[in-house]
């Protein structure tokens, strides 16, 4: 019996090349530049495995014309950084999960006559909020989520993440974190690449943090796309840190990056603070600054290069010292083995409880089928959905 051959389209053939972003191997190199010589027709089976290999979809095989791919939200990329012009697939399959998400709750609440959430757009209850300073604005912000500033001085590791993240939930604000596509430990979110993603909606405002990045990292992050939320707007967060760095619109990042950093660094308090470490190193005097305020490093030393107590120059000593010790880490984690936890706790702790419920409730009234549903929690089967919908209750 004549193995089946199938005929891909050049333009989708080097569309895959391109989107791959060098994750295929030399033998696969060698076996695509074949089939765009026309020296031989690519077999159903090694269509399956160049799908997998390459991360993408089945079915772009057999389009006629190059796949298109809209994705919106790189537009509202931080930074003008030129990798992101080529996203990952890991990038591009995290940024359509979010949609998916997004797209379904918002219609299921809408449809069950939800209110829109007033944290969205929140800057048109404020009256004359254009001439209010920084921090009136973080004022304003803190208290549409019932929390004053100072709210993070003295909490411990996750603490600070968690309390605002449970706020979030109580304003109809949804956020994720992982540091892998899915379920898929093979696939690592890269934390050079992006930080965090906000996808506005009246709705559904949705949040995506990174999780490769400690805690006190993603609290930055989820405070900057949290401002986001409430000025109504979309983001890529994909900032570098680097001192001359182009941001794609900076009249907007430079107002919403002050913002961010009065929410967890309010200047009266943080200058205390500052005054406390007065006899240690520049570079010991942030990181204790930073760990009293539950924050990075690095976001304190941003703090402080804007309120004029240190240099650029210790930013970056601070920044290449941080970069070392996290590649160590790095090098660590891949050396021990990732052990992975529990996996049903640690997808839990990922996945909002609100929107857990939301999938559960939907099933249970029979207006989500289980397939959906299983798509939507990142599920293979009942009972996956079962135990996972279980340990998602038990953290509360």
């Amino acid at each position: 019996m004549a193995t089946t051959r199938i005929d891909v389209k050049p333009a989708v053939l080097h569309w895959v090349q391109e989107a791959s972003n060098g994750t295929l191997n030399e033998a696969w190199t060698n076996k695509i530049d074949k089939w765009l010589k026309n020296e031989s027709k690519p077999t159903l089976n090694q269509l399956k495995d160049l799908s997998k290999k390459a991360q993408i979809p089945f079915g772009y095989f057999f389009l006629d014309n190059t796949p298109k791919e809209d994705l919106p939200l790189l537009k509202f990329r931080t930074i003008n950084n030129i990798e992101i012009d080529r996203p990952s697939r890991n990038l591009v399959d995290t940024i359509h999960s979010m949609e998916l998400k997004q797209s379904w709750l918002s219609e299921e609440r809408q449809k069950n006559g939800y209110p829109s959430s007033f944290f969205s757009h929140g800057f048109k209850y404020v009256a004359n909020y254009r001439s209010l300073s920084d921090e009136q604005i973080a004022f304003n912000i803190m208290k549409s989520l019932d929390l004053k500033l100072g709210w993070n001085v003295g909490l411990k590791n996750r603490e600070a993440f968690n309390l605002l993240r449970m706020k979030l939930d109580q304003v109809g604000v949804i956020v994720m974190y992982s540091g892998i596509v899915g379920s898929n430990t093979h696939r690592p979110l890269a934390q050079a690449e992006f930080r965090a993603f906000a996808i506005d909606d009246s709705f559904a405002p949705f949040i995506f943090v990174n999780s490769n990045d400690s805690y006190n990292a993603m609290l930055f992050s989820l405070v900057h796309e949290l401002t986001h939320i409430w000025f109504g707007t979309s983001e890529l967060y994909n900032d570098d840190y680097q001192a001359h760095r182009q941001f794609l619109n900076p009249k907007t990042e430079k107002y919403i990056n002050r913002i961010s950093e009065v929410i967890i660094f309010p200047e009266p308090l943080f200058t205390t603070e500052w005054q406390k470490y007065n006899e240690s190193t520049e570079v010991d005097q942030i990181i204790a600054v930073a760990k009293r305020f539950n924050a990075s490093p690095l976001s304190a030393a941003i703090r402080s290069l804007h309120l004029k107590l240190i240099t650029q120059e210790t930013v970056d000593q601070l920044k290449n010292e941080l970069d070392r010790e996290y590649q160590r880490n790095k090098e660590y984690q891949r050396a021990k083995g990732s052990g992975g936890g529990e996996y049903y706790t640690t997808k839990a702790a990922q996945t909002d409880s609100t929107f857990a419920r939301e999938v559960e409730w939907s099933v249970n009234s029979g207006t989500l089928g289980y397939n959906t549903a299983f798509e939507l929690m990142g599920v293979s089967n009942s009972t996956a959905f079962e135990k996972l919908l279980g340990k998602i209750k038990e953290k509360g």
